[in-house]
């Protein structure tokens, strides 16, 4: 008998007549309450050869099953699973029994790779007959189990209210050991079962070796849009097959295909946002493009932009190696618009310490995402005074929604009146029929790499380097580089489902498409050249157009002079540098060094771009006689020596031949003969 305290709850003393009920049954199997069995002797010389041959266990190596332990089998043997459910019979023969829950069946033992994480499969019908499985984390029985009861409530199995039934549930799942064991996992996407891999959706898990099973183990029920409806041979002929002809849907179809095979392929995580105004069928591309995956409910697959950072994490981590699909970019805040762009892009959450002051795991995914927004990701930024770097502009790729051809995001109605016509029907069937393409995909793909994933890998890496070698320009940047080997991720992959039977495209549409959007998205660009070098001339050249005229001394020829040939005085403020006019007449602004990093060039790689601009003509320099330098010593009168970066017309395009010549020439001229400010204005 336990002590018992002055002050007891009726919680505490419910679980204390539990308790006690367990501890006078088990005094009485053990012969007597201090009576233990005793360990038998270890032969120590034995026990020393064991320690020396013992070898590492491998993952794949399962250990030797224990027995349940006494005090296990006397706690069960208080229970009986009835076809009305759980009955709890007290040892107390004064207790009426209690009707703890409906029926369900403990069907496996789980463990994650490393033998932790241990939990157990359990398996029940709802009142219409529908079976239901859920790994439950056997941590949450070190809790009151509300969570444990949830669940169990929200997927339809009866558990009573009262608080002995509540106790009796949690010491029941916790005394429990089923023979049968399983692999559990704590998210969707890849994982290794031995020596295989498998993909884990959240009711099905594809490419399980014979003899293990593999289940997905969270806390409390997920709800999650992986649902499935309909035929796929619907889905073929009244989704995929319109998307021939159609640049923009095939290649969310194929980005869909696409998202399993990122961790396949060794590529980064990123997304394509379908940029645009209204009411071009963006919506309707990411709705086609998430029938591959799921859908159901009001949005189907599609999840909304709306949200803060750290929400959008959770969603990411619950689409792991799955496609994410999200509407209108214009509803994040402006301010989380970029960290949002590198989060899903860099497929970790951010770190966070727990009640104890340790840093706990942050979630973890790889994803390609779809996005939507009449904004592009640098324009979003914008509204709150950001700027885009390049390595977000690179994560988050704009593709013109507007494929050119009047009916907005389609170039190829197929038979319907209009495009606002073709987009209903694409709604309307979608809707009704999804989530059966992926699942052929993956049962497909998964067989594939069972058999060589060496062969298939060297496969998609070969189709990715034909991509690269027909649709990016020679001497492309490693930014373009890297977008280019998500376009031809997302080629390869509806070249796969079209050879695996599920669109029904001509050979060759996938590409095409990939290849077409690619193209656009490089054409919007400007250059496949380094994002960071064009981003700093464009810096260069909006402070020379912006400050020219009020920050650049004029010295020289182009100096001002009045109509008496006399130079004009002119004050400049906040001098960044001179400005004079070379042999033939035109502008040179020779911009002071320190100015040069610390204001023209600020927050940009400021050699880089005087490379770049040297690289071009833009900057003079004679780096033989500068020592390698792009900066040179140059004096000005009334200044003596001063390093300057000597900037030529052509930083503003000012190359065009003898008319820009003369125009120059006159402006200059009339600049020379401006009124002498002394004397006055004539009427």
């Amino acid at each position: 008998m336990t002590d018992r305290p002055d002050e007891e709850t009726p919680e505490q003393r419910a679980m204390r007549e539990f308790l006690e009920s367990q501890e006078a049954t088990r005094s009485v199997t053990s012969n007597g309450p201090r009576d233990r069995a005793k360990p038998a002797p270890v032969d120590q010389s034995q026990a020393a050869a064991d320690t020396t041959q013992r070898q590492p266990r491998s993952s794949a190596q399962k250990p030797a099953r224990r027995s349940p332990s006494a005090a296990s089998n006397v706690v069960l043997s208080e229970f009986e699973m009835t076809p009305q459910g759980l009955i709890w019979a007290s040892s107390d023969k004064s207790k009426a029994a209690v009707h703890v829950c409906g029926p369900f069946e403990v069907e496996a033992q789980t463990r994650d790779e490393q033998g932790e994480n241990w939990g157990v499969l359990l398996g029940w019908n709802d009142p219409d007959g529908r079976h239901h499985e859920w790994a439950m984390p056997r941590s949450l029985l070190a809790t009151d189990g509300r969570e444990v009861r949830a669940t169990l409530l929200d997927r339809g199995l009866y558990v009573s209210p009262l608080e002995p039934a509540r106790k009796a549930l949690m010491a029941y799942l916790s005394a429990f050991n089923p023979e049968a064991s399983a692999l559990s996992v704590s998210r969707g996407g890849w994982h290794a079962a031995g020596d295989q891999s498998v993909f884990v959706l959240p009711d099905e898990v594809f490419g399980a070796p014979a003899g293990e099973r593999v289940v997905l183990q969270t806390t409390h029920a997920m709800p999650h849009a992986f649902r499935q409806a309909g035929e796929i041979a619907e889905w073929k002929a009244q989704v995929a097959k319109l998307a021939v002809g159609n640049t923009r849907l095939a290649l969310a179809i194929a980005a869909a295909f696409a998202a399993p095979l990122v961790e396949v392929a060794g590529e980064e995580s990123g997304g394509i946002n379908f940029q645009g105004g209204s009411r071009l069928g963006k919506s309707t591309a990411l709705r086609v493009a998430g029938s591959v995956w799921g859908g159901g409910g009001v949005s189907g697959y599609i999840r909304q932009w709306r949200g803060t950072a750290n929400g959008l994490e959770g969603v990411a981590a619950q689409h792991c190696d799955a496609l994410l699909c999200l509407d209108e970019m214009g509803q994040v805040d402006a301010r989380e618009a970029g960290e949002v762009a590198y989060l899903l892009a860099n497929g970790a959450g951010k770190s966070r310490a727990g009640r104890d002051g340790l840093s706990r795991t942050p979630p973890t995914w790889r994803t390609l995402f779809l996005s939507t927004g009449e904004l592009s990701l640098a324009d979003k930024m914008q509204e709150a005074g950001h700027r885009a770097r390049v390595g977000q502009e690179v994560r988050l790729v704009d593709v013109p929604a507007d494929a050119g051809a009047g009916s907005g995001m389609f170039e190829t109605l197929h038979g319907y009146a209009d495009g606002d016509a073709f987009a209903r029907h694409l709604r309307d069937i979608t809707a009704r029929v999804y989530g059966t393409p992926i699942r052929a995909f993956l049962q497909r793909l998964t067989a594939e790499l069972a058999v060589s994933r060496i062969n298939f890998i060297e496969e998609l890496k070969g189709e990715r380097d034909e991509f690269l070698a027909r649709h990016v320009p020679d001497q492309a940047s490693g930014q373009v580089l890297s977008v280019a080997g998500r376009f031809a991720l997302v080629a390869a992959a509806g070249n796969l489902a079209t050879l695996w039977g599920l669109t029904g495209w001509p050979a060759g549409e996938a590409e095409r498409a990939a290849g077409t959007c690619f193209k656009a998205w490089l054409d919007r660009r400007g250059s496949a050249g380094s994002g960071e070098v064009m981003a700093g001339i464009a810096q260069v050249v909006q402070f020379i157009e912006a400050h020219g005229a009020s920050r650049f001394e004029t010295i020289g020829e182009a100096a001002r002079v009045d109509g008496h040939g006399r130079a004009v005085e002119v004050r400049t403020i906040n001098r960044v540098g001179f400005k004079r006019s070379d042999e033939t007449g035109r502008l040179q602004y020779l911009v002071l060094a320190k100015s040069w990093t610390a204001e023209v060039c600020k927050g940009q790689d400021a050699r880089l771009i005087a490379r770049a601009l040297h690289d071009q003509g833009a900057l003079l320099a004679d780096l033989s006689k500068t020592g390698g330098k792009f900066s040179q010593t140059v004096r000005v009168p009334g200044h003596g020596p001063v390093r300057v970066y000597v900037l030529s017309s052509r930083i503003l395009g000012d190359d065009d031949g003898a008319e820009d010549e003369a125009t120059d020439a006159a402006t200059d001229e009339d600049a020379r003969r401006a009124p002498d400010s002394s004397l006055p204005l004539s009427d």
